[in-house]
């Protein structure tokens, strides 16, 4: 990934909308991930011919400081779980069970963690106007949404500046 900085200075990043599109547009642009919903746990893997290895982003809640915006941003990577093909030997009749499981989970689990720390560490470094102020809490899953899914879940707080400009209409007259 490239180090430099993307400049953003003229995007407003206490909107919402373009929080989500900063994190759909990484994640579309990730070589591994093929495709990318919004909507959080309920709404994961509910399209009917979905791409894997998939992304999805929920901002699960808003503060307002005096000048910044905390957002609470949670990030799900999953993939398919496959079942490896465990044959076995004619001539003794032995089959090869590897350490690891007869599925791919495991491999699913380093892969997609790998997937998380491209993400979070591009926000953190490359990215003006963005900053990831707290410990990236990631949390491995398999099959928890009854889908055949492995992957990670991660939330982190994330920090946009807000300069909290005084509202533009006369509310009270």
């Amino acid at each position: 990934m490239s180090a430099t900085i993307v400049q953003n200075s003229g995007v407003n990043n206490t909107l919402y909308y373009n929080v989500l599109e900063y994190f759909e547009t990484i994640m579309s642009n990730h070589p591994a991930i093929q495709g990318v919903s919004q909507g959080g746990i309920d709404d994961l893997d509910t399209r009917e011919f979905q791409m894997y290895p998939i992304g999805d982003v929920t901002i699960l809640g808003s503060n307002f400081t005096t000048n910044t915006t905390e957002w609470t941003i949670q990030l799900i990577i999953g993939d398919k779980i496959k079942n490896k093909n465990n044959e076995s030997v004619p001539r003794t009749n032995k089959q090869d069970v590897p350490f690891l499981g007869v599925d791919d989970t495991v491999d699913i689990w380093a892969n997609t963690l790998g997937v998380v720390n491209d993400l979070t560490s591009y926000t953190q470094r490359s990215l003006a106007g963005f900053d990831i102020t707290d410990t990236i809490v990631c949390e491995p899953f398999a099959d928890r949404f009854n889908n055949g899914l492995a992957g990670w879940v991660c939330t982190f707080t994330l920090t946009t500046h807000n300069n909290r400009p005084i509202c533009l209409y006369n509310l009270y007259p």
